[in-house]
């Protein structure tokens, strides 16, 4: 199935808006990637306890890429496992810059670096309480890709 960028687009309008009205973060965490680049085989690693399984979360990637990064989008390869063990492969496209090359996100004052939200995971229920642990690849064709300062996952939750 493909997507339109457009709606791409909107959601991570979307959830910038629901961002900004502050909803209730559960969990938020970036790893830095050094900046000689991220290895196809390195492995930024989550890990987040969940004890409401009532409550509906929205988990989401933060992208943080400097502005001489070489492409307009970048592919992640996302496992996530259980407590119990089992283990969900995702693969996630997210978006960091329209055709014309303008990025999308936010961009500190007096920094190169722009950090954009994307949808991984919306309005889901954790079937079981305890640990998940999530996984994450770059999953470009570039053996070490460089421009991608971190990457982040933050769970919050659906009001």
């Amino acid at each position: 199935m493909q997507i339109n960028k457009w709606t791409v687009f909107s959601a991570i309008l979307s959830l910038t808006a629901l961002m900004s009205c502050g909803p209730n973060v559960v969990y938020e965490n970036t790893v830095s990637i050094p900046q000689n680049g991220w290895h196809k085989d390195t492995v930024a690693i989550f890990k987040s306890e969940v004890s409401d399984l009532k409550q509906a979360y929205h988990l989401l990637l933060e992208v943080e890429n400097t502005d001489t990064y070489g492409y307009n989008n970048i592919w992640f390869f996302v496992d996530a496992i259980s407590p119990s063990g089992h283990k969900q492969r995702d693969t996630i496209d997210c978006q960091l810059a329209n055709n014309a090359g303008q990025w999308f996100g936010k961009n500190s004052w007096g920094s190169d670096n722009f950090t954009s939200t994307h949808p991984y995971k919306l309005n889901i229920r954790f079937p079981e309480t305890g640990l998940y642990k999530y996984y994450v690849v770059q999953g470009m064709r570039d053996s070490v890709l460089t421009g991608v300062a971190g990457v982040g996952l933050m769970i919050i939750e659906v009001e």
